[in-house]
């Protein structure tokens, strides 16, 4: 016999949860441990998700993760290799603070070196999936070679997302203002725009998209007042 009483609906799995999280912060999550694994393994299957390697490497600022910070950040130096220099120097740059001594000097050489390759630069670290633990230098028996063919989108997010795969943050930035200013846009993109600006620190690109609209005659949302308010702390 049914007792009358609503079941509350099942809890998802944190793997659906966190699989199609855009926040590039995920410090809404409770279990940061949790997250920090789910994200490890994805990553460990496709290196170059650098939205994953983001997320991971700002979860990891949280204390309980602050081991695991060196090894997130040498994972995403070793998935980009030389390409990305943007991304790796404002990732660094972000948690650097947060780093040892010893490890903010590891990953500045790094940055500055980023053209030649370093055996030391596959010295394991708590916390990474992708570094090899050899310190050795090693001799490249087979070298491959890829064309990569001229991509095709069939709409601009999906062009905005494959820009932040690649680290290509200023492109994926530039493509969603102009469809912000075109009036093409949805709150999905708009909020897309708006985590950019965040993510970069941006807050003087913030102010004056918000004065563009505002001049165009466009009506400001609450989402881009409350973080131009938020900005104010960045």
């Amino acid at each position: 016999m049914r007792s009358g009483k609503t079941q509350p609906p099942p809890e998802l799995p944190l793997v659906f949860s966190i699989a199609s999280e855009r926040q590039l912060r995920l410090h809404q999550h409770h279990d940061f441990l949790g997250v920090w694994r789910f994200l490890s393994h994805h990553i460990r299957r496709y290196p170059h998700d650098l939205r994953a390697h983001t997320q991971r490497i700002l979860l990891a600022q949280h204390e309980s993760l602050r081991s695991r910070l060196a090894g997130s950040l040498q994972d995403l130096f070793l998935a980009l290799d030389n390409a990305g220099s943007l991304l790796r120097e404002r990732l660094f740059h972000l948690v650097k603070d947060d780093l040892s001594r010893s490890d903010e000097l590891f990953f500045q050489q790094w940055l500055e070196d980023s053209a030649t390759h370093h055996s030391e630069h596959q010295q394991w670290r708590e916390g990474s999936v992708l570094s090899t633990g050899q310190e050795a230098s090693v001799i490249k028996l087979l070298k491959q070679e890829r064309v990569q063919e001229i991509a095709q989108y069939s709409n601009v997010m999906e062009e905005v997302f494959a820009c932040l795969e690649y680290g290509q943050i200023d492109t994926a930035r530039e493509l969603l203002e102009a469809e912000v200013l075109a009036g093409n846009t949805d709150e999905a993109m708009e909020q897309e725009l708006v985590n950019i600006y965040q993510y970069t620190r941006s807050k003087d690109g913030l102010n004056t998209m918000v004065n563009q609209m505002q001049e165009a005659g466009r009506e400001v949302s609450a989402l881009w007042l409350e973080k131009q308010q938020e900005s104010e702390q960045w």
